[in-house]
């Protein structure tokens, strides 16, 4: 069984959803991360996607925002994405990378620029996560697979936009935006480019069909699917129900007809 595919996910809620294919572009957002070397966050604008088979997308499913689009893998390396770099805590490569930022001469921008760059593609293994109200001691991000885009520094700073935040201005800046991290910059991307759309539930895809029909999308091949349907018709799992407990047995002579 393959353990990735030739689609990358993008997970988000619905008004995400929504937004993306109105203006047919993935946003750059703050993402904010715990640096395993030392303790603090970082975050560092991206777009993050994932490359999933459907066999192993179930646990992925709903952990953040519930609504998935599928594009093609060939859109992702044509736009620069790349796999992130998993590292385990405090070991030797990731060690180096952030001693080598720490010690580098201001002086040389550019250099400073491209290493930071480099970290920004950097994740632990395995740590802390809180997402949707469930908080996970000691979560294994690398079976997410992730896929990231992170936009060039030197392009930021021109554009006066932050490259790199602490915990204490991310927050400040989620306050400022309405509790949102996007810029106003991203990724386009065109109708063809879609392969798939997962939905939360089953009146959800109709909904979502009449919204690309309005927005005049062209490719017709888009499928849409809701998160059971997945589960049970594809991966092939939930598909016991618990038994209800209160069960009161039927008198049968009394349904004979």
């Amino acid at each position: 069984m393959g353990l990735s595919s030739n689609i990358l996910w993008h997970q988000t809620k619905k008004k995400g959803l929504e937004d993306i294919l109105k203006s047919r572009t993935f946003k750059f957002s703050y993402s904010q991360e715990k640096v395993p070397v030392a303790d603090y966050e970082i975050a560092f604008p991206m777009i993050s996607f994932c490359d999933l088979p459907f066999s192993e997308f179930a646990n992925y499913m709903g952990k953040y925002g519930g609504y998935s689009i599928g594009l093609s893998h060939n859109w992702g390396k044509k736009n620069h994405f790349n796999p992130v770099w998993y590292c385990y805590a405090n070991s030797i490569v990731e060690s180096n990378l952030f001693s080598i930022l720490r010690n580098a001469n201001p002086v040389q921008e550019q250099y400073v620029l491209k290493l930071a760059e480099i970290i920004a593609y950097v994740k632990p293994v395995e740590g802390e996560l809180n997402v949707k109200g469930h908080k996970y001691s000691n979560y294994r991000f690398m079976d997410e697979r992730e896929v990231r885009l992170v936009p060039p520094f030197q392009y930021l700073k021109n554009e006066n936009f932050q490259y790199m935040l602490s915990k204490k201005e991310y927050i400040e800046y989620k306050k400022q935006h309405n509790e949102m991290s996007l810029l106003p910059i991203g990724i386009k991307f065109e109708w063809n480019d879609i392969k798939y759309i997962v939905v939360q539930n089953e009146a959800n895809i109709v909904e979502f069909k009449n919204l690309l029909h309005k927005l005049g999308c062209t490719n017709e091949n888009i499928s849409i699917f809701y998160q059971q349907q997945i589960k049970e018709d594809f991966i092939g799992i939930e598909h016991d129900q618990e038994q209800n407990r209160n069960f009161v047995p039927v008198d049968i002579e009394n349904i004979i007809v």
